[in-house]
């Protein structure tokens, strides 16, 4: 091959090799997307192996609140169905919550930040006067999930979320999420800050937030 084809090949590979590196690529590809890994993590509590999953609601020591005889009323999560994380047993969110202020925090233990805000929202649930706190475990496999609540240490209730949760509330597919349930089951979302780094930013948004 002559010096001149030689150099024509050499360009051409130079060529290829850049419209490879520059070529857009789907996000899929360059980086996890939030719904997309939810999706493929998600697994229902029926599907996990009951013994296993039943040792891990054990551990993890989760007080999930109960509906109460009085009707849910017309809030944003009224008749609204979710499990407690370990249980298979469906209960009205709504009236589970009743008429108590409430802080709910959306997350799924795939998610980096939300592994970063948990032992914020337990260190303020402990506090004397905190409101309550519930978190609402997304697009995740129920095992995971309350592997790393024992994990971390954070004891506060979860519900494991098929779906119905996240319609309920008007709020981007990204997390973690946070919302104040009000006293009459209306529920504001706190945008300010968007991923809480110290309790006393969890009193500052409540005291912004409750009604």
């Amino acid at each position: 091959m002559r010096a001149g084809g030689r150099w024509l090949v050499f360009f051409l590979a130079v060529i290829v090799v850049l419209i490879v590196a520059i070529w857009p690529r789907s996000e899929s590809a360059d980086a996890p997307s939030t719904s997309g890994t939810g999706a493929a993590n998600a697994v229902s509590n029926s599907e996990v192996d009951a013994p296993e999953l039943a040792r891990l609601a054990a551990a993890a020591a989760l007080k999930c609140p109960t509906p109460s005889s009085a009707p849910s009323g017309d809030g944003n999560l009224a008749r609204v169905m979710a499990s407690c994380l370990g249980s298979t047993k469906q209960v009205d969110l709504g009236a589970a919550l009743g008429a108590e202020p409430t802080l709910i925090n959306l997350w799924a233990s795939w998610c980096g930040p939300c592994r970063e805000e948990i032992p914020v929202l337990d260190a303020y649930s402990n506090e004397p006067g905190a409101l309550r706190v519930v978190g609402i475990d997304v697009q995740d496999n129920p095992a995971a999930a309350l592997g790393l609540l024992t994990e971390l240490g954070a004891h506060y209730p979860s519900f494991a979320d098929t779906g119905a949760v996240q319609k309920a509330l008007p709020a981007p597919p990204v997390l973690p999420l946070s919302f104040l349930v009000q006293r009459d089951g209306s529920v504001d979302r706190i945008v300010t800050p968007p991923v809480f780094s110290d309790p006393a930013q969890i009193r500052a948004a409540i005291s912004d937030t409750l009604r």
